[in-house]
């Protein structure tokens, strides 16, 4: 008990240390206020409030002067912070600062304006925020507040503080990692003619071998077969490994298995080749699949058509995340010049009431998708989204996922996008899950088409996914960023992999799956991140 009152006395320390400072941060680069309680509030931010400063009707001078109040406060807040930490009386302290802050920003208005700002403010009341009818802010509140700021690519990478953008916006630092060789092999466990007649034709066109083994399912359990497969591979001198999977050999010890041989070929930790795999259901798909594979040009930036998809859903802390990363991305392409429609989702009726709820729909190039009653998943998409999902290359998916729906969308609902030499970069949970699973019991879901493979069906060159839980735009965002660089896919998700691995122990198969999807101590989940794509295809040339 001691242990957890000290960790909420130390997380709620914390807490008001960033707060004036991030609001002073926020405000002086022009992103969106605090919540609207906020105005009942200590701080000079209080007056800059966005459903208080209208009615204020600040001039652009009292604008600049209580963003300097704001700044003083705030550095001698942290000063305050930092000298008087653990000290007696420090909290009213603290609080005093903040009033006086307050107290000169107010200073500043007009005889109108300090009468409009004393009905706002309650001032008559020993409770403001009662007074004003408001709900007071809650820590999950000032959270999910962050994921309304839209940052840029480069304040996400440099932020301000830990979790100023809210929840799930640091990105994973990767660096490069140098293959063994420059070869390129196919490793497979197909016997069937045509798709080994695929399967050739593509080691033929990238000028490699095929390697077979009897069962990729099963390599985890023949250490004698893995041992003959690593010195096979090593003798290749590779920089390419394209492995395709029979169906019923895609399963998530497959995968541990694969990356633990192939970061088996060097001593330094980490995956020693440039990966990706070839999925398809029966060899007819996987036919289709290297032949669009085999005749696909590299596009150049001009010819860039993203469209991302972001879901609001939850009730919590995290309610607004895959909203701003859809923003996000669709600020990025926006500042490269390419236009980059944002598909929003909205599947929580209750969310549309709350004060915080974005103003979903009203900006460029944005398209809402809002819930008409209950609380469900979409089964198809409106005419717009439609529209635009059709006519992009490149599609980014933020929201949560099960083998039958991701993204408020149920999975049968994508059978309508045309998916042709299209990019997919897809945040979502189990996105890529496996029909028989090692992970999770998945009995229910024998029937349920994957997404990963109808996207492939619909003609699909690359889909980044999930077979577990995803960790989403941490990961998803720097994959994308090495394929627009002009990467080979599978030296992207080589990095990316590789700074998921670490130097970690590579953890130990599933022993069997488990009753309930989410397992906080299942520690190969983090490596269930899976290319579907031939490792060597490059996306992105020169203009």
């Amino acid at each position: 008990m001691k242990h957890d009152a000290r960790f909420q006395r130390d997380a709620q320390r914390r807490f008001s240390r960033f707060a004036p400072i991030a609001a002073a941060v926020f405000l002086l680069l022009g992103w969106p206020a605090l919540p609207a309680v906020a105005a009942v509030s200590p701080g000079a931010a209080a007056l800059l409030a966005p459903d208080v400063a209208p009615q204020l009707k600040l001039s652009p001078e009292q604008r600049q002067q209580i963003q300097a109040i704001l700044r003083a406060t705030a550095k001698k807040f942290n000063e305050t912070q930092q000298r008087k930490a653990g000290s007696p009386g420090l909290k009213a302290e603290l609080d005093r600062i903040r009033q006086a802050g307050q107290d000169e920003a107010v200073a500043l208005l007009t005889p109108e304006q300090k009468r409009i700002w004393s009905a706002l403010a309650g001032r008559d009341s020993a409770t403001p925020a009662a007074a004003a009818g408001k709900r007071v802010p809650t820590r999950e509140d000032e959270m999910a507040a962050r994921s309304l700021i839209i940052p840029s690519i480069q304040q996400m990478k440099n932020p301000p503080s830990p979790d100023a953008y809210g929840p799930t916006t640091g990105i994973r630092r990767t660096r490069p990692q140098v293959p063994r060789g420059t070869g390129y092999a196919v490793l497979t466990d197909y016997t069937d003619a045509t798709a080994l007649a695929a399967l050739e034709r593509l080691a033929e066109f990238r000028h490699g071998t095929v390697v077979t083994t009897p069962s990729l399912g099963d390599l985890h359990e023949s250490p004698d077969e893995f041992a003959r497969l690593a010195d096979k591979l090593r003798a290749l001198s590779l920089r390419f490994i394209a492995i395709a999977p029979r169906p019923e050999s895609y399963r998530e010890n497959m995968h541990l298995c694969m990356v633990k041989l192939l970061s088996s070929l060097e001593a330094a930790p980490g995956l020693d080749v440039f990966p990706g795999y070839l999925i398809a259901n029966d060899p007819a798909t996987l036919t289709a699949l290297i032949e669009r594979t085999i005749a696909f040009k590299p596009m150049t930036r001009d010819q860039l058509k993203p469209v991302s998809i972001g879901t609001i859903e939850d009730n919590g802390i995290t309610r607004y995340r895959s909203y701003q990363k859809a923003k996000v991305l669709q600020k990025m392409f926006a500042e490269q010049g390419n236009e980059s429609p944002a598909v929003i989702i909205v599947t929580n009726p209750a969310l549309t009431a709350r004060a915080d709820f974005p103003k979903v729909g009203e900006a460029a190039g944005e398209i809402a998708m809002m819930p008409a009653g209950a609380r469900e998943s979409f089964r198809s998409f409106s005419e717009p989204a439609l529209q635009a999902l059709q006519t992009n290359n490149i599609l980014f998916m933020f929201g949560h996922g099960l083998p039958d729906r991701l993204c408020g969308t149920e999975v049968s609902a994508f059978a309508q996008v045309d998916f042709s030499n299209e990019l997919v970069f897809c945040g979502s949970c189990m996105s890529a899950s496996p029909v028989q699973a090692d992970r999770v019991d998945l009995e229910n879901h024998v029937t349920t088409k994957r997404f990963g493979s109808l996207a492939v069906e619909n003609g699909a060159v690359m889909v980044l996914a999930h077979m577990g839980l995803c960790g989403g735009f941490p990961e998803v965002y720097p994959m994308a960023e090495h394929v627009l660089e002009g990467l080979p896919v599978g030296e992207a998700y080589q990095r990316v992999m590789n700074a998921l691995i670490g130097n970690r122990r590579l953890p130990d198969y599933y022993s069997e799956p488990a009753s309930r999807q989410n397992n906080p101590n299942d520690p190969a989940n983090h490596l269930l991140l899976i290319l579907w794509a031939d490792p060597a295809l490059v996306a992105l040339g020169s203009n």
